[in-house]
């Protein structure tokens, strides 16, 4: 009698040992500790980078005709300066230019010519992107080059048309309203042709690395260390390689002298 009693008790004991502890009769304590884990966290939705898009001025828009304005400094610009490259006869020259802009963030503007096309096409989506990112602004050096005052108001002005076409073609953006006439030539009747074509930037400089000629690396550097002055614009060109080789350096140069490339839209607060 006592020892079935004893049977009975020790029974039950074992069915109710694990409801103590929080289980079910069969349950194993690894189902029991999975119960008491914690829901897994919701994961963090995925937050999209907004799309770069092109400043306002070069967003290609209706021609608005103005007056023209010759600028050649800009003496309030506190610390910065702007280089700027023209022309693009080097394919390999212009590509060193973008890489290093790339690869080091340093602000510039570039007057490309639409006859160097294939100096400049090949780097075309680049360049564009570059100009999304407010790192690149882009003008009009005409499509020849020719001498504005040698061929007169009216080609002039046709030919700033033709290569703002190609600016529109080639980097699907406007070079407006910026304008850089070759060789710095202009007179009064070039300025009218520039401002009917909505080109009211006359881009010029105070500065220069006299690179339209092929020069050498130190004269390069050292037309850097003379010029580059708190709002000055440096004329150079994407012609020949000591130019582009020279840039590491020549940043380097301003860096010392606490100056900060910018864009000519950034020098000139978007004027």
């Amino acid at each position: 009698m006592l020892a079935a009693l004893g049977a009975v008790l020790c029974a039950a004991a074992w069915v109710v040992a694990p409801i103590i502890r929080g289980g079910s009769p069969g349950s194993s304590s690894s189902t029991v500790a999975a119960a008491s884990e914690p829901a897994p966290a919701k994961p963090k939705p995925v937050v999209v980078a907004p799309k770069p898009t092109l400043p306002p001025q070069q967003r290609i828009k209706p021609l608005v005709p103005g007056v023209a304005k010759v600028i050649t400094e800009v003496p309030t610009a506190g610390n910065e300066v702007a280089l700027t490259f023209d022309d693009g006869t080097c394919a390999s020259c212009v590509k060193r230019i973008v890489d290093f802009l790339e690869k080091s963030g340093t602000h510039a503007t570039f007057f490309p010519n639409g006859t160097y096309g294939a100096s400049w096409d090949p780097q075309a989506a680049r360049i564009r992107a570059l100009v999304e990112n407010g790192q690149l602004t882009l003008g009009n050096h005409t499509f020849s080059h020719g001498a504005a005052t040698q061929i007169g108001s009216a080609a002039f002005g046709a030919d700033l048309q033709r290569n703002e076409a190609w600016i529109e073609k080639t980097f699907k953006l406007t070079g407006r309203p910026w304008v850089r006439p070759p060789y710095g030539d202009y007179n009064s009747g070039t300025l009218a042709a520039a401002g009917e074509a909505g080109y009211k930037r006359v881009i010029m400089w105070s500065g220069t690395v006299a690179d339209s000629d092929l020069r050498s690396e130190p004269y390069i550097l050292n037309a850097i260390h003379y010029w580059a002055k708190p709002g000055r614009i440096i004329l150079m060109h994407a012609n020949y390689p000591p130019t582009s080789k020279a840039l590491p350096k020549i940043l380097k140069i301003l860096q010392r002298k606490h100056l900060q490339p910018v864009t000519i839209a950034e020098l000139l607060k978007g004027a």
